[in-house]
């Protein structure tokens, strides 16, 4: 048995002291703070009523305002600026509303005194359209205040389309069909949008959505609004939003959508004997709206050529990795599946559900046969249900596969849930779960902020194991000035949810941390944040596995560059040895892994910039540095270059360990509507490189052709040229087509 060091050495004291030093002088400039606001906007819900048009007056969407329809929409001025501060803005902006039987449209004008300052260099669709000067228009259809639908534009007219969740990423992987078009004038920029009804689903018979409208002006980082005054509430929340009031008798068409797609493959297998393959396959998605708040979709030999490489990570701990969704058929409507509220946000440790289970078995990608699913709203009960059918591979059947979730407003602050799911990917078992949870939210918490708070209980059933449970409890202040959270979950030692994420099991997580913001006035500095966190895990018998304390600090220019400082403190305890990416076994023991971590990130709305990430830390009893390297360039609004490098250098008593990845990202945009991008990975674990380019281009909001070349290589060693061994290639071309009706 190993006896780890019961104090941190004198080199982790010096990072430790330096950390806390930093945190001292970031503190200094804070006589600069300043708490003062225009007005109370607690109660603040502005109102808009879009005007209604005919369908020949619809605008031609060019980003011209000069149509005749604006002068008859709807328009709002009454805008506030959020970042840096809470004023009134230096400059004016004006969104006009208004449809007609087929489509929301909304103008843009943004006033600006120097418009050759502005910032618009993308062009890619769903690019880093947040990177520019630019505006976003997001609605909740279903008034929850949680999830939501957000259009992205920039003066360029690029689009970004993403699904809102409560408190956890925007899924910017989803794509629906709308149009968009900017243009850069004398004295403002504009952009026209167009939203069919048919693209998004919604409650026709609601007296009201939630609005939110949020300009970017990146080149002075301000953020302006014109609902959710508050800095404690960030750009994508629904908490405070505004009203969007009077769409009615609208066309959601016959509710019938086909999408065709013809995809042919050429594929290249690089062994001996070498194989060369040319298949071509249909496939197809129908949607129809059984109701206009709720939607069948069908699909058939779903194609998910067009998936962007996972960012690749290796693995130098002792449980499994995490991938985020990419593919758009599990992505369409996924906010109605969401469980336990921001209870799994930064912690899918026992989500009952993680779609990436489906289609993809040990690794490997597995053809979806068939796929439904239904989800929507009725009744005032807000649903989704998923069944899979994966096709046969590897001698093993093809599974059948489901999920449902049903959720239920009790009122405006809390909401009741339902989960089920039946079926195991790999067919070696019989598997089920249920599970139940509750949120519970207070808009002003003793005057203050929002407060929020989940309780989540799940239980799966195996034929293989004994049913067993997860229960969890999150209570969160996620405010500015204030932020704090305490949370509790047990995980039992038989929980298998087969098509949910599970990767410590048998334990009891307690998670607690607390931050405080200093915001400065007329300041180089933005504001300044320090706090600690607190992660104690046992396991079922109390008996200690982890522990981690840090105290962190972290400061923002008004420029928006960053820099963040950590010192902690963690226990391992370690009662199943385990091995390293090469095979160096870390034994069973008491270790000590104390450390320290410092971070910079410039401004990521200059045109070049990066991260640097630098950590050092005692690492079972050896030691660790981990590197973490990004170099961003956007040199104009055709090219977008990005490269990272990760390396950590590991020491055990048992041997050394170096992890290298890198990876270089392009894109070329030609226009907003055509782009080529191409993704390059490489690692010295697996010597592994992988090739993804990809060439896009949106003919017309309903029709796109896309091509593709991948390419699969082995690299023993560092010399590339004499040991490149390629393994496959692989060219695609599609073109796919929606039709309405």
């Amino acid at each position: 048995m190993h006896r780890g060091r019961s104090v941190t050495n004198f080199a982790m004291s010096k990072y430790a002291i330096a950390n806390l030093l930093s945190l001292a002088l970031l503190l200094v400039p804070c006589a600069a703070y300043s708490q003062s606001v225009p007005g109370d906007f607690k109660n603040y819900v502005p109102t808009a009523s879009p005007a209604r048009i005919d369908a020949e007056q619809a605008p031609k969407i060019d980003g011209d305002l000069s149509d005749p329809i604006w002068a008859k929409a709807t328009r709002l001025t009454e805008f506030y600026q959020v970042e840096p501060t809470v004023s009134l803005p230096n400059v004016q902006t004006h969104v006009y509303l208004a449809y007609d039987q087929d489509a929301l449209y909304v103008a843009v004008e943004a006033f600006e005194p120097e418009i050759e300052d502005i910032y618009a260099t993308i062009m890619e669709r769903d690019g880093d359209v947040w990177r520019d000067d630019m505006v976003r228009f997001y609605i909740d259809p279903f008034d929850t205040g949680l999830t939501g639908f957000g259009f992205d534009v920039n003066a360029l007219g690029a689009r970004l389309d993403r699904l809102v969740q409560s408190g956890r990423r925007p899924i910017d992987e989803w794509d629906t069909i709308w149009d968009a078009a900017g243009q850069i004038n004398a004295e403002s920029w504009t952009a026209e949008i167009a939203i069919p009804f048919r693209s998004i689903s919604f409650d026709p018979e609601a007296s009201s959505w939630g609005l939110n409208i949020t300009r970017e002006r990146s080149h002075k980082a301000e953020e302006i609004r014109w609902a959710g005054i508050d800095q404690s509430l960030n750009t994508f929340s629904f908490a405070r939003a505004g009203r969007l009031k009077g769409i009615q008798d609208v066309n959601q068409g016959n509710g019938f959508e086909v999408t065709l797609q013809a995809t042919v493959r050429a594929t290249r297998d690089w062994t001996t004997p070498r194989k060369d393959v040319l298949t071509g396959d249909p496939s197809a998605s129908l949607l129809y709206k059984f109701t206009p708040s709720l939607s069948g979709l069908l699909t058939l030999n779903s194609d998910f050529s067009d998936t962007p490489l996972d960012s690749r990570q290796i693995n130098t701990g002792r449980f499994s990795l995490f991938f985020p969704e990419t593919r758009d058929f599990f992505l369409q409507d996924a906010a109605f599946f969401e469980f336990g509220g921001q209870a799994f946000n930064g912690a899918p440790n026992g989500q009952p559900f993680f779609s990436r289970r489906i289609g993809i078995v040990d690794g490997q990608a597995v053809t979806l046969e068939a796929g439904a699913k239904l989800s929507g709203e009725l009744g005032g009960v807000e649903f989704g249900v998923l069944t899979a059918k994966m096709a046969d591979t590897g001698g093993r059947d093809g599974e059948v596969l489901s999920v449902g979730r049903a959720t239920y407003d009790l009122s405006k602050r809390s909401r009741i849930g339902a989960i089920a799911t039946l079926g195991d990917p790999t067919g070696q078992t019989d598997n089920s779960l249920v599970g139940l949870d509750y949120l519970y939210q207070i808009p002003s918490f003793m005057g203050g902020g929002r407060l929020q708070g989940d309780f989540y209980v799940q239980r799966t059933f195996s034929s293989v194991s004994d049913d067993d449970d997860v229960l969890g409890l999150r209570i969160e202040y996620p405010n500015d000035r204030w932020n704090w959270k305490v949370a509790a979950r047990q995980i039992g030692e038989n929980f298998r949810p087969a098509l949910g994420f599970a990767n410590r099991l048998g334990t009891r997580d307690y998670d607690a941390s607390w931050n405080r913001r200093f915001r400065f006035v007329n300041a180089p500095g933005a504001w300044v944040q320090f706090g600690t966190e607190h992660e104690l895990i046992t396991d079922l018998d109390g008996d200690l596995e982890t522990r981690v304390t840090a105290v962190n600090g972290s400061f923002q220019t008004a420029a928006t560059d960053a820099i963040s400082v950590s010192a902690f403190e963690n226990r391992e305890i370690i009662r199943v040895p385990f091995n390293l990416p090469t095979g160096i076994t870390v034994p069973d023991g008491e270790y000590q892994n104390d450390g320290a971590s410092l971070s910079f990130t410039s401004s990521r709305l200059r045109p070049y910039g990066g991260t640097f990430e630098i950590e050092q830390k005692d690492f079972f009893d050896g030691s660790a540095t981990i590197l973490e390297l990004e170099v961003l360039a956007r040199p104009n609004r055709f090219i977008d270059l990005r490269a990272s490098y990760e390396r950590s250098d590991l020491s055990v008593p048992a041997g050394d360990v170096s992890v290298q990845i890198g990876s270089i990202d392009t894109v070329v945009n030609i226009s907003p509507k055509i782009s080529a991008s191409t993704q390059t990975q490489y690692d010295n674990v697996s010597n592994n490189l992988s090739f993804f380019a990809r060439l896009q281009w949106e003919i017309r909001p309903e029709t796109e052709l896309f091509l593709s070349l991948g390419h699969g290589a082995i690299i023993p060693d560092d010399d590339f040229g004499r040991n490149f061994q390629s393994i496959q290639t692989q060219s695609i071309l599609r073109i796919g087509n929606a039709l309405r009706f």
